[in-house]
């Protein structure tokens, strides 16, 4: 015991010194390596956020290959997009979602990167799996817009054309969305549930859905950084869902002056989301015109928030002109814009009806469940 001791003595800072500088660990990291031999794309992109911070990269295609590399970031979803050649990098069609875990991710396929099979890690093989049980309904889809759009203009235009197109893709949405429900119910303890979330509650999600789902997942898979990331989403919607005031906020008019929400107190009001370049909205605003004309003198108006940004200004003031608006409109004219942050806007158009107190009483109404809603509101009050 009294030769040990001296020897423990001496190597006890060593130990101590070893503790106190310990060897970096190397950051994970992943490869992505693409093969999509009939494809005629010659570029390669890829979106992800790092936090906060947007990240994109790009890759030459040769013969059909890309590859990627790069660090795995703190959230792994990705979009990985093909450019079409000839067209802004913006428009292109081809694009699929990818997640970028620690390994080497293969995406493999024809021609087409929304159908490639995507692998080689937990994530993308879910991913992978669960889209080949709903790509027969996207293709429906497709042919149903496609046999729409063959039919003569004066035919597209009916009213009955359209409800059928509608009924029609809306039937096919319900199957898909069965497959959704049916993935959540059956795996709530893997993290892919989160996305196959996402993808059930649309870009216009339902807080109280919302938040139910999601109370169903696995407490490991809640409390993921994705899982904070969903339940900080279901506070933002709680806070702007039915019955709840709706946030103040003032932004610029047209002419630079501000206008503020709550100056609308006393009538109700449609806050409309909406932005020049967005053909939906603009198709959306003769209809929204002849219903403002109708309830403007019954205590109704609309405030329009532009998300234009501002390069983009001529083209709001024009667009404003060209389609005859004629309530108040702001914008901030920087993306985002920030009133659509705190409204939890991820698509437009999108809109929130208010009280003459500032309560939101309806959210998202279009054709004509709007005026179906304000005579609900006023006529039997005017």
């Amino acid at each position: 015991m009294r030769r040990l001791f001296p020897l423990l003595l001496a190597v006890a800072p060593l130990a101590a010194t070893g503790q106190s500088k310990p060897k970096p660990v190397p950051p994970a990291t992943f490869l992505v390596q693409g093969s999509l031999p009939a494809t005629k794309a010659r570029m390669a992109y890829l979106y992800y956020k790092n936090g906060t911070q947007p990240l994109v990269d790009s890759a030459a295609v040769h013969d059909g290959h890309f590859q990627f590399k790069g660090v795995v970031p703190t959230l792994p979803q990705a979009t990985l997009l093909l450019a079409t050649p000839g067209a802004p990098v913006e428009k292109s069609a081809e694009r699929t979602t990818i997640y970028l875990e620690k390994g080497t991710i293969t995406v493999a396929g024809t021609d087409r990167v929304m159908y490639a099979a995507v692998e080689g890690t937990p994530l993308n093989h879910e991913s992978t799996r669960l889209a080949a049980q709903v790509r027969s309904f996207r293709q429906q889809i497709d042919a149903l817009y496609a046999a729409y759009e063959a039919l003569p203009a004066a035919e597209q235009a009916t009213p009955a054309a359209q409800a059928k197109l509608d009924q029609e893709v809306n039937a096919v949405y319900e199957q898909r969305q069965q497959v959704y429900a049916a993935y959540l119910k059956d795996n709530p303890a893997n993290p892919y549930s989160l996305y196959v979330l996402e993808s059930y509650v649309g870009p216009r999600p339902q807080a109280n859905t919302y938040a139910t789902l999601f109370a169903a997942l696995a407490p490991s898979v809640r409390s993921s950084p994705y899982g904070k990331v969903v339940q900080e989403r279901i506070a933002q919607l709680q806070r702007v869902a039915i019955g709840a005031v709706a946030p103040d906020f003032t932004q610029a008019a047209p002419d630079g002056k501000p206008l503020k929400l709550s100056d609308l107190r006393g009538k109700y009001v449609l806050i409309d989301f909406w932005a020049s370049w967005c053909a939906p909205c603009r198709a959306e605003n003769p209809s929204l015109v002849k219903v403002y004309s109708a309830y403007k003198d019954k205590g109704f108006t609309v405030l329009g928030v532009s998300l234009d940004n501002a390069t983009q200004r001529a083209a709001w003031l024009k667009a404003i002109e060209t389609d005859g608006l004629p309530w108040p409109q702001v914008s901030s004219l920087t993306r985002p814009n920030p009133v659509a942050l705190t409204y939890g806007v991820n698509a437009i158009p999108q809109n929130f009806l208010l009280d003459p107190l500032g309560r939101i009483v309806a959210v998202n109404l279009f054709g004509e469940d709007l005026p179906k809603k304000l005579a609900e509101l006023l006529d039997k009050t005017n």
